[in-house]
């Protein structure tokens, strides 16, 4: 895989030099809304990752969506897994798509909530195993990275509801995927889609594909377009006019009637994301927001930028404020405008004075940028379509900004340094100005659990941003392995999402409230940050 193909992910720390598996005495206690065990996994669960696999040193985007049923004491007992993974596809002599995959395996889930496991399908005759490592935040949702010396991914858990019928899907989603396409360049889309009763799609879908986006925006969705309920998964059809995708299909795991998993199953392109309902949620919302955006700029470097902006509901961004990490380069845009335009569930966002690219040299400026966005029941699925870069993101109405002490928190960051990609699983508690936890980490294959993520400190200001740092990272107790720093925007009061923002790696994650005696969906909806596409390393 190319250094401009590579699939941009979220967040890194530094180049990892650890012992796999070395363990850390510094644990601390468990979080203050109770201690979790193996029987907060109980049930059917949802999971997806994705991320770069690197069989046999063959660098290549992959995506693992499926369910898994945990018995409450350990094992997953049953389970049916869906893999688009063109590097193992290789390595094995066959396809890399591989659906309706059995599965079975084993968990630990630890005071703090979180857990590691593994899963183990068959392909082409031979057994693969993917290990897992995640983090609770309640009995119904968890965040989950692969953890194995065959790649690394990010991606989310969440308890499935029963008796989701066709009839139940019946509405409006946005839908935001990301991946490569078929000559492996990074490909992003975004979109929407109402459902008839018998699972008929209508809607608009926009493309970014290695920065073109001419002739791919607001595309009308074609007949066969189709979302279809099934079991253990559904199936899906989404036909633009686009000459390079056509039709492009999918199998659809649902969570429940308010958000959908899709997995490409076809070879056109391999992609994977979320969909969520938008029933009652067509508009661009008023009101402060908070954003995240990943990708490439456009001179092919690794971009991650997060802010605050406000929004009057009708047709403008009247403020607002932006932090970018630029391969390495960290700096601010105190000051944002811009204005929107809704139509058909569809709303073209021009930001104006952001960074998002423009780089001369060693040199960033601002500019004007445009995005297509696409409102749901929550938030916003982002992506770039002014042709000067590859970035996708997502946005959510802010309702609080402070987060809350004397609790635990279940983060999950994800990115690329020099070394590739990089994806973690941390617990941690809060006071009024310090964070201290564990961390488990997986750099494209090299492991670390249960090492300390030492004492950080944070602040926060009025509007909910805040920054957070700590200072001295340790593997095996006493190796540095240097300073992590975050710039982080409240969402509410349960979650918060977050850039990294250090000179050697660059990402992005978010951090949700714990709380263990808790199995409500309402509590457990997740924040899905919509992955782009980058390259491997820092070229500046």
């Amino acid at each position: 895989m190319s250094l401009r193909d590579r699939f941009f992910t979220f967040l890194v720390l530094s180049t990892l030099a650890v012992i796999p598996g070395c363990g850390s005495s510094n644990a601390p206690a468990p979080p203050p809304s109770g201690a979790f065990s193996n029987s907060n996994l109980n049930g059917t669960y949802v999971f997806s990752f994705s991320g770069v696999d690197a069989t046999n040193g063959n660098e290549s985007f992959f995506a693992v969506v499926g369910t898994l049923v945990a018995n409450g004491s350990g094992s997953f007992t049953s389970g049916t897994v869906d893999v688009n993974d063109p590097s193992l596809g290789a390595a094995l002599g066959t396809s890399g798509v591989a659906t309706g995959l059995a599965t079975t395996g084993k968990y630990n889930v630890t005071a703090d909530g979180r857990g590691t496991g593994t899963i183990t399908v068959t392909i082409n005759q031979r057994g693969i195993q993917f290990g897992l490592d995640f983090v609770l935040t309640n009995s119904s949702h968890g965040l989950i990275t692969r953890f194995d010396a065959g790649g690394s991914g990010s991606g989310s858990i969440d308890l499935q509801a029963s008796g989701i019928t066709q009839a139940s899907l019946q509405g409006s989603y946005a839908i935001g995927l990301s991946g490569v396409d078929l000559n492996g360049h990074p490909l992003g889309t975004v979109g929407s889609f109402t459902l008839t009763a018998s699972g008929t799609a209508t809607g608009l879908q926009d493309f970014n594909d290695d920065g073109n986006s001419a002739n791919l925006q607001a595309l009308a969705l074609v007949s066969p377009s189709t979302v279809l309920v099934g079991s253990p998964s559904g199936t899906a059809q989404l036909t633009t006019s686009a000459a390079a995708f056509g039709t492009l299909n999918f199998d659809v795991w649902a969570v429940d009637s308010t958000h959908l998993k899709f997995i490409e199953t076809d070879e056109v392109a391999a992609l994977a994301g979320d969909a969520f309902v938008s029933t009652g949620q067509t508009s661009f919302p008023s009101g402060n927001l908070v954003f995240t955006a990943f990708g490439i700029d456009n001179a092919t470097n690794p971009f991650a930028a997060g802010g605050v902006m406000t929004s009057d509901g009708s047709s403008l961004i009247t403020g607002g404020l932006q932090d970018v990490n630029d391969a390495g380069t960290v700096v601010q845009a105190p000051s944002i405008s811009g204005g929107f335009s809704s139509a058909n569930g569809r709303t073209q966002l021009t930001l104006n004075g952001i960074y998002n690219g423009g780089i001369m040299g060693s040199t960033l400026f601002t500019g004007t940028y445009i995005f297509a966005a696409y409102p749901y029941a929550g938030g916003i699925e982002l992506l770039e379509i002014d042709g000067l870069g590859v970035t996708a993101g997502v946005a959510f109405p802010q309702s609080s900004t402070s987060i809350t002490a004397s609790q635990g928190y279940g983060l999950n960051l994800s990115g690329e340094n020099s070394n590739g990609e990089t994806d973690w699983i941390a617990q941690f508690n809060a006071t009024s100005t310090s964070l201290s936890g564990l961390y488990d980490a997986n750099n494209l294959g090299t492991l670390i659990s249960d090492h300390s993520l030492g004492t950080g400190s944070y602040s926060i200001a009025s509007n909910g941003r805040g920054t957070a740092s700590f200072p001295s990272l340790q593997t095996n107790g006493n190796s540095l392995i240097g300073e992590l720093s975050l710039t982080f925007y409240t969402v509410n009061s349960s979650t918060v999402v977050f850039i990294e923002t250090d000179s050697n790696q660059l990402g992005a994650g978010s951090f949700q409230l714990q709380n263990a005696s808790s199995s409500s969906a309402a509590q457990s909806r997740p924040v899905i940050l919509q992955r782009s596409p980058s390259f491997h390393g820092f070229r500046r």
